[in-house]
């Protein structure tokens, strides 16, 4: 029987080298598939089946006054958890954390004897407790830190502390403002664990919280409770809707003090609305009224177009002026008991009278008068680090005309502003004409390994600029300290011992589409000492939004509040009185000290009105 002939079959062979081609070439794509492209996807799966992971929270930053007197601390407690699963020894824990945390031994073990890890034990534990159980080396049992956020002064400053979520981030003021700086950056303890979820003795790292900065602010916590004491004196008194009050110091723009109504509790956040976290000197925009008149008078008499000397007919109180075919008649306050016929300037001030105010404004014109709205501040945020600011409301350029804006806003109608932006500017009056950003930070600090204060930089301020002429602003005040005399709106709002300077202010809302005479904004701006040549030490503006009842003139509502803060802020601070202005003067026999001749302590230190327009009465 003769065999068949072997002949080649070449195909199979390439068949073969095809599929080991194949075969290397999808175990090629699976090795870059795990390894590059689900690479770190799978070690992350991998380090997490392998390791377990604790956040250390970071210290949050703490806020002192401008003295250094704590507002805000984050207290450090800790907390006790367990997982039952990895614990070796539940009978020595029972007994154990039962005598150290007054938990019963039943409630111990029922935590215990469940099948589920993360079970809280306790809260809240000082570190006497905490360095105890350490010492105990329970496997299965941790002791973590948590921090809780105290507010010292309770609702003192709320507006400007703000305060902070159940998370621990700022939710409002300036714990939000600066939120990045004070809550640190957290750490972490990471513990490796074997394929039975035991843990690994030599797998254990740990890398510390760094604490967040500290923030020392220019607020005088005396001055800031005597401030709100004031104006919740005043909210009891008329029942307004809204107030605000500040306190300036001209010469550096620090901001001692700011408070706001409705306010809240940040302790416990109760009463936390929109109403309540708008803070009032930054956000209520409002017409100013005649607080307004001194600054385009001196405006005026920077140009030249006047003195404060002139004597200006103020046509008994209603007057008409015609531009072309149009005309607009300004009728004054002073018209129901006869009206005012010549003031100069300064009286014009001092009685708050509005048709010299309209007749200025003419003199001033469009440009000018737009220029100088501008150069003031108004429309535009002053950069103070708190959020939420709002510009205020000054119309468009190309809308302004000689009958409308050059009569009304030369009287504070016609353009809203916020209570800061008017403080502001009436301070770089009392500051020689030199405009100083509102400051609410004096210092930020971290504390390095050593505890050593490393200071930070400093939040970037607008700079400072000049307003008026120096000289100017010494006429200005001087004009404002005739408001305060007998005949002046301010005549029962003088300091004793001290010289100020003052403006009151008053305006009808709008309440739908018609100025409303039941629904006012009243206002008070002062200073003092405003002797020539002196320093001004301190400026406070009091604004009380709708009056609801014993009286709406800002002379009644919001004038006394200022009073009785500048009073009690000047003696506080000890800026000496003159003896001449004081009610009653230390006899000679009772020497200098009885006239404060200690020197000043230096300081360590809106919503568009809902809609409604306002109009200046007086």
């Amino acid at each position: 029987m003769s065999s068949l002939p072997i002949t080649r079959q070449p195909w199979r062979f390439g068949l073969a080298i095809a599929g080991f081609a194949g075969l290397f070439a999808w175990l090629g794509m699976r090795l870059y598939t795990l390894q590059i492209m689900q690479g770190e996807q799978l070690t992350m799966l991998g380090h997490k089946q392998t390791n377990r992971v604790w956040t250390l929270p970071a210290a949050r930053g703490g806020f002192t006054d401008a003295n250094g007197m704590p507002l805000v601390e984050s207290q450090g407690t800790w907390n006790v958890s367990c997982d039952p699963r990895y614990m070796e020894d539940r009978l020595s824990a029972t007994v154990e954390l039962a005598r150290l945390l007054q938990i019963p031994r039943e409630t111990l073990r029922a935590q215990f004897e469940t099948n589920r890890n993360g079970r809280n034990l306790a809260k809240g534990i000082d570190d006497r407790t905490a360095d105890a159980i350490k010492a105990l080396h329970l496997t299965g049992v941790y002791v973590r830190r948590e921090f809780t956020r105290t507010y010292r002064e309770g609702p003192l400053a709320a507006h400007v502390l703000g305060f902070t979520q159940a998370d621990g981030s700022g939710a409002a003021g300036l714990e939000a403002q600066f939120n990045s700086q004070l809550a640190g950056v957290a750490g972490k303890e990471i513990l490796q664990i074997d394929a039975l979820g035991k843990p690994v003795v030599s797998g254990f790292e740990s890398i510390p919280a760094r604490p967040g900065a500290h923030i020392q602010l220019t607020i005088d916590v005396v001055l800031q409770r005597e401030l709100e004491k004031a104006v919740a004196a005043a909210i009891e008194k008329h029942a307004p809707k809204r107030a605000a009050g500040v306190i300036i110091r001209p010469a550096t723009g620090e901001v001692l003090a700011m408070t706001s109504w409705p306010a809240f509790d940040p302790t416990t956040r109760q009463g936390v609305d929109g109403e309540a976290l708008r803070n009032n000197v930054t956000q209520l925009v409002y017409e100013p009224g005649s607080t307004f008149k001194p600054l385009i008078a001196g405006a005026a008499v920077h140009e030249k177009l006047t003195t404060f000397k002139e004597t200006i007919f103020c046509e008994h109180g209603r007057w008409t002026y015609r531009d072309g075919r149009s005309a607009r008649t300004i009728t004054d306050h002073s018209l129901k008991n006869g009206g005012h016929a010549f003031l100069t300037v300064t009286d014009g001030i001092a009685k708050s009278d509005n048709i010299l105010m309209a007749k200025l404004g003419i003199r001033l014109g469009v440009d000018r008068l737009s220029s100088w709205v501008q150069n003031l501040g108004f429309g535009r945020k002053t950069s103070i680090c708190l959020p939420g600011e709002e510009t205020g409301i000054v119309p468009p350029r190309k809308r302004w005309t000689v009958l409308s804006e050059c009569m009304s806003i030369p009287m504070g109608h016609n353009i809203a502003v916020t209570p800061l932006q008017l403080a502001m500017a009436h301070s770089a009056v009392a500051n020689g004409g030199m405009w100083n950003p509102p400051r609410l930070i004096k210092r930020i600090y971290n504390l390095d390994a050593e505890g050593k204060q490393v200071d930070q930089p400093l939040p970037a301020l607008e700079p400072a600029r000049r307003m008026y002429e120096d000289v100017d602003a010494a006429a200005i005040q001087e004009a404002m300290t005739h408001t305060m005399d007998e005949g002046g709106t301010g005549a029962k709002l003088g300091l004793d011992g001290y010289l100020s300077a003052g403006k009151t202010g008053t305006a009808e809302k709008l309440i739908d589409g018609h100025y409303s005479h039941d629904h006012h904004i009243g206002s008070f701006i002062c200073w003092a000492p405003a002797d020539p040549g002196k320093r001004v030490e301190l400026l406070t503006l009091v604004v009380i939004d709708d009056s609801s009842k014993n009286g709406h003139y800002g002379g009644e509502t919001a004038g006394p509040v200022v009073q009785q803060v500048m009073q009690a802020a000047l003696e506080q601070l000890k800026v000496p009185k003159d003896p001449a202005r004081m009610k009653d003067p230390p006899t000679t026999s009772q020497g200098p000290s009885a006239m404060n001749a200690e020197p000043p302590r230096s300081a360590l230190v809106g919503d568009r009105a809902n809609g409604r327009k306002v109009r200046q009465v007086q």
